[in-house]
This record gives structure tokens, C-alpha cells and sequence, in this order.
């Protein structure tokens, strides 16, 4: 029998994970409940596998979201209105004192560089500015592209590969011969260390149900999850991979860890 992957951890939250975001060697965990209305966050560390701190909340509890995660400042912004969503306020949020350093009210966020979050007013003499998340201080803007660049610099994402691609097409084959699956609609597909990564859609009735495989070079299956049953449509960037880590979300409620290293 093949050597399986190793589970770090799994953490079950009461309400439905709505993203996750990382910083270096910190997991951001956002969860949303419909129901109270009420959006919380959790921070965990990847390194000694400890909750820096969990269900966070705002004042403002459903409107708040997570904008970007940049070292140890998580910028998040508040939708003003639920009809536009470009009447926002954002704030800067330090992640080890825990406490918002600044905040920026009725504003366009135009993007993030680095540490450099891009901002336009909203009166008529629209006017751009820049400020640095670490101090909410103002700054020359640079001349680069604003891109939200929320993730470390050690992720790894899937591709993703739809119906028309001939990507897509071997990945069928390859799972039909390995595992007897007959794949739909689209996948995830990476090859890292050795081992090939799969998360694939397989339709069940009226539903579609999205299960992750892992393959050594051998073709052998190494580990098996479901990540979602009774979906509706294709789910995409449905895993990644840091610091020799395979992260995901199953059943919008769980997050769950495998050491990929040294298998």
C-alpha cells in the first residue's frame, strides 16, 4: 500500500468558511452567518499549528470583508451600501496587538502594491492618494500597477482547466485510468514534489460532487477527500500549497492540513 499523507490538523468552525487569506505563515479564516448576520475572522499559524486568535468581530459585523493580508496588516474594508459596492471604508488592522491603526471612510480602493494601497475620493474633484498600510501615513505614489497582492510569496495555486482545454482532456484519461473517475465540467490540476494533485467534479444525479485526489509518480492514489457535495456549479483554486503544506476547505466548515514533505 502506498504511503499516505500525513494530517496536520483540522479545524471545524460552527458557520460557513467564506475565504481564507495568507501572510508568510499565517492562515486568515473568514466565516459568514446568514442567519445572525455576523462575519468573523480567525488567525492561525501554520508553524506551531495554535489559533493566534478566532471569531474576531466588528462592529460593523456582516459588511466588513478582508481586502488583503500584506505581512502582519490586514487591511479590510466596509461596504457602506448594499447597492454599490463601490461606497466603501477601509481600515488597517494589526494582526499581533490586534487593534485598527487607521482607517479611510467613503473611498475607492483602487489596488495595493506592496504596502502601498491606492485610494481615490469620491467627490467631484476626485483625488488619488496613497497611503502605507503598516501606518495609514500618506506616500508618493509610485508609477506600477496596483494589484491586490494579498498571498505569501510561497503559495502555490492549481491550474484550473475547463472543458475546451487539452489540458483538461488528459486529466480525464488520467483519472479515468487511475481511479475509475469520469470527470466534468472542469478541475484543478498541479504537479508538485512528485505527486499529483487533482481536484476533480463528478456528477451524481442532479448535483455535482467535488473530490480531491492525490497521486504519487506511480499513479498510485495517496489520499482522497471530498470537498463538496450536492454543489450546484464548478469550484475553482479548491486547494494550494505552502510551506510543503496542502491546504483546503471541506464542506465550507472545515479547514484541513496534510504535510506533503518527505512522503
Amino acid at each position: 500500500m502506498p504511503k499516505q499523507l500525513h494530517l496536520q490538523f483540522s479545524e471545524v468552525f460552527p458557520t460557513d468558511i467564506w475565504e481564507t487569506a495568507l501572510s508568510s505563515d499565517r492562515l486568515l479564516i473568514s466565516c459568514r452567518n446568514g442567519d445572525a448576520m455576523e462575519a468573523t475572522f480567525s488567525l492561525f499559524n501554520l508553524n506551531n499549528h495554535q489559533f493566534e486568535w478566532k471569531a474576531l468581530g466588528f462592529d460593523e459585523n456582516w459588511w466588513v470583508t478582508v481586502y488583503a493580508f500584506v505581512g502582519e496588516i490586514i487591511v479590510f474594508q466596509i461596504f457602506n451600501d448594499s447597492q454599490n459596492i463601490d461606497e466603501r471604508s477601509v481600515f488597517g488592522f494589526d494582526i499581533n496587538t490586534q487593534e485598527a491603526l487607521w482607517s479611510v471612510d467613503d473611498i475607492n480602493v483602487r489596488g495595493l502594491n506592496g504596502f502601498a494601497l491606492s485610494l481615490k475620493t469620491k467627490d467631484k474633484e476626485a483625488e488619488v492618494f496613497t497611503i502605507d498600510i503598516r501606518s495609514g501615513n500618506e506616500i508618493l505614489e509610485t508609477e506600477e500597477d496596483f494589484s491586490v497582492k494579498s498571498m505569501s510569496g510561497n503559495l502555490i495555486l492549481p491550474f484550473h482547466y475547463t472543458g475546451d482545454s487539452n489540458y483538461f482532456a488528459t486529466v480525464v484519461r488520467f483519472l479515468k485510468e487511475f481511479a475509475a473517475v469520469d470527470l466534468v465540467g472542469a478541475c484543478d490540476y498541479l504537479e508538485y514534489e512528485g505527486l499529483i494533485f487533482i481536484s476533480a467534479h463528478e456528477k451524481l444525479e442532479q448535483n455535482l460532487t467535488n473530490r480531491l485526489y492525490v497521486f504519487n509518480a506511480n499513479g498510485e492514489l495517496v489520499l482522497t477527500e471530498v470537498l463538496a457535495q450536492h454543489s450546484k456549479g464548478l469550484a475553482s483554486d479548491t486547494f494550494y500549497i505552502v510551506n510543503e503544506q496542502l491546504i483546503f476547505v471541506k464542506e465550507k466548515r472545515e479547514v484541513k492540513c496534510y504535510l506533503i514533505k518527505d512522503l
